[in-house]
């Protein structure tokens, strides 16, 4: 019964393969992945379905056929998940999706992608240059029991891999473009962490009606708007002032007499409550008002935030960031450094 309901699901996948002889290829590397118990590969998935040995090189050539069109194969998928999956989480009414890159170790150096990378962590534990794949992923955030769970839809290499020199897209443009292959057709938050706190993603999400909740660095700087001159005096020359007062938004958690309450929504925490402050500010990179939230932990120190929604309530971003959290590492736990630092680089269950 579950394999003919995963037949079913599989079959909505047929328009991204040219022929039907790619398509039940296909069928077959997908539930080679589902049944696979080591990750090395195709011979993972012919060891899984106990295949000839024959088919190695048959799986190889399909991996490289032009039969299958990833794009296409990636709206297919897309829409699936949004049609068939009955938990999705919603808020307002919008999907959640996060984002983040990763870059992961090759001990092949001639392997296509692979490439010099520098680690930008604040973990001592990780090598500052490595060998190998920088990728990008997206998924879309799903109810899980009491927890939620990142259903993946699209990722892809985006460093190492050059097809033209007169291709000056950076990173954050590319993540742009792997959200909008997914064609989604509902406006949705998209979550990521601080990297992505930038114009370009800004504006791209705010093109198609979408937003953004990230975190910001603990450096961040806002504008109040200009106050408007006074009624009784001549307009002066020029443009009317748009930026008033500076202010760094770590300087938020200073004003103590202002933070609100509420319970922490970190899975596992009971009986912990959080401090919060939301202030609505001009952000200099996009030009418009902007909700910045700084929420403090009582163990685990201050993480700012920022929203380009201002409709959505101040402590539901802080609630984002605990779903993104968990969802990406659910097994990690809060160093004892981090919890010392005024402003902790993200908050982990």
């Amino acid at each position: 019964m579950l394999w003919y309901q995963g037949w079913n699901l599989v079959c909505d996948l047929r328009s991204a393969c040219a022929r039907t002889r790619t398509f039940l290829w296909m069928a077959l590397c997908l539930a080679g992945f589902a049944t696979r118990k080591d990750l090395v590969g195709v011979t993972s998935i012919v060891r899984a379905l106990g295949l000839a040995p024959a088919c190695y090189d048959r799986l190889l050539d399909f991996f490289h056929s032009p039969a299958l069109n990833l794009n296409q194969l990636t709206r297919a998928w897309s829409a699936l998940v949004f049609r068939a999956h009955p938990a999705i989480l919603r808020v307002n009414g919008r999907p959640v999706l996060a984002g983040d890159g990763i870059k992961v170790a090759k001990a092949g150096r001639k392997m296509p992608g692979v490439k010099k990378l520098h680690q930008q962590s604040e973990s001592n534990t990780k090598p500052e240059f490595i060998f190998g794949h920088s990728c990008q992923a997206v998924a879309v955030l799903t109810q899980a029991l009491s927890s939620v769970f990142a259903l993946p839809l699209a990722c892809r290499i985006h460093e190492g891999s050059v097809f033209s020199n007169r291709d000056h897209r950076t990173l954050l443009d590319k993540m742009i473009l792997l959200i909008d292959s997914l064609a989604i057709q509902e406006p949705f938050y998209f979550v990521a962490d601080a990297y992505y706190a930038t114009g370009n993603i800004v504006r791209g999400l705010l093109a198609h009606d979408n937003h953004l909740v990230t975190r910001v660095k603990s450096n961040s700087v806002a504008f109040f708007p200009a106050a408007p001159p006074p009624p009784n005096r001549p307009r002066p020359k020029g443009r009317p002032a748009k930026y008033g007062k500076k202010i760094k938004v770590a300087a938020l958690l200073k004003q103590t007499d202002q933070f609100q309450e509420a319970p922490s929504p970190v899975y596992g925490e009971r009986g912990v409550i959080l401090k919060f402050r939301a202030a609505d500010l001009l952000w200099r990179p996009v030009g418009i008002l902007v909700r910045f939230v700084v929420v403090l932990h009582p163990q685990r120190g201050a993480i700012l935030l920022m929203c380009t929604d201002l409709m959505l309530p101040p402590w539901t971003s802080s609630a984002f960031m605990a779903c993104d959290s968990r969802s990406k590492s659910p097994s990690s736990r809060p160093s004892t450094s981090s919890a010392r630092m005024p402003i902790a680089s993200g908050w982990q269950p």
